[in-house]
């Protein structure tokens, strides 16, 4: 049966492929989806902190449950073909709950998790069209591990990001650098909720930032394709074993990472990522929140750090956004000018 497929299914094919999501390299089984979700483990006691699944509906499920193989299309283009293991059904609210910390159906990723099909399956990826890649951005994550190697590269920290970057992410840049030799300046591209960054324009902010500003040889820049599932400690974990899949020794983990409005504590996603640390194969480096001091008018983290007074001035990539939406001008020390002009309201999905 040929079936046509989401963006967020092709991604998370591709990356299951390329080895992004190692030690997994297929959908999650029945057994693995309730191990991850109560231990964070796979039924072989593989480390793993979230589910990657497949969902299909009542009326597909009819069709294929005999033959038990998909082909799927994205956009009319082949993507592969899928040899379906076994099919089951989740108790998705009890499950969701637990996955997010919340019932509250307000909340994006629990909401996602919830409209999902009624049937999942478990299968193996078979003729993956690697063609398909050049028609959306996806890095490989041997592209970065060859110029480690070449390059010799001894430590290097993955930073994660799904805003255009302002002068809070140049500090946890300037930052990572002090603890490593070099920094992989990663974007999560492939998110379509509203009010977020549009791709193109995180694409060339975060590009120019690296090309034009740091001109250093020790920062480099890939792609993560794939989407956020505001699963804030969760997939804090999941983050940190994607940049370990991308070759790096470090991860930074800042304030609130992968969370959404205020469902998750300001550190929490820095605290269970400490704590599974060993588990990572990657180390994590934490800081406290990046801010403007109002006095000096530069970028710190440590509230004494000089100034007599205390006036801070918080940046967030929400922050700026909602700016940007009132066509408002974004202050010179939290963003640069130059980055400034590259964005405007339609910048941002409506």
């Amino acid at each position: 049966m040929k079936l046509k497929i989401s963006h967020h299914k092709l991604t998370d094919i591709i990356n299951l492929k390329l080895g992004v999501y190692k030690p997994l390299i297929e959908f999650n089984s029945k057994d693995d989806f309730m191990e991850i979700v109560k231990n964070y483990k796979t039924k072989k006691k593989q480390f793993f902190p979230f589910p990657i699944y497949f969902d299909i509906s009542s009326e597909v499920y009819r069709k294929v449950k005999k033959e038990k193989k998909l082909i799927l299309y994205f956009k009319n283009t082949k993507v592969c073909v899928l040899k379906i293991k076994n099919f089951y059904k989740l108790n998705k609210f009890l499950i969701g709950k637990k996955i997010f910390k919340t019932n509250e159906k307000k909340h994006p990723g629990f909401k996602h998790y919830l409209n999902t099909n009624e049937y999942f399956i478990n299968k193996k990826i078979f003729d993956l069209n690697k063609k398909i890649m050049k028609k959306i951005n996806f890095t490989n994550p041997n592209y970065i591990k060859n110029i480690i190697l070449k390059k010799k590269i001894k430590t290097i920290a993955g930073f994660h990001t799904r805003n255009v970057p302002h002068k809070g992410h140049e500090w946890i840049h300037s930052f990572g650098l002090s603890k490593c030799d070099s920094l992989l300046v990663q974007p999560m591209i492939g998110q379509f909720r509203k009010n977020e960054y549009k791709d193109k324009f995180i694409l060339k902010t975060n590009q120019y930032l690296i090309n034009n500003v740091y001109k250093r040889k020790n920062v480099f820049f890939g792609l993560y394709n794939s989407y956020p599932k505001y699963g804030g400690p969760r997939e804090a974990l999941l983050h940190a074993i994607v940049r370990r899949n991308f070759g790096c020794s470090h991860f930074l983990i800042g304030r609130d990472h992968a969370g959404v409005k205020n469902y998750y504590k300001k550190y929490e996603s820095q605290k269970i990522c400490k704590k599974y640390e060993k588990y990572l194969g990657i180390k994590i480096l934490t800081f406290n929140e990046p801010f403007l001091c109002n006095i000096c008018k530069k970028i710190k983290n440590e509230k004494k750090h000089g100034c007599k007074k205390l006036s801070i001035k918080k940046i967030s990539g929400t922050y700026i956004r909602s700016q940007i939406l009132k066509k408002n001008l974004i202050s010179k020390f939290m963003m640069r000018k130059e980055i400034f002009r590259m964005i405007n309201k339609g910048s941002i999905i409506k």
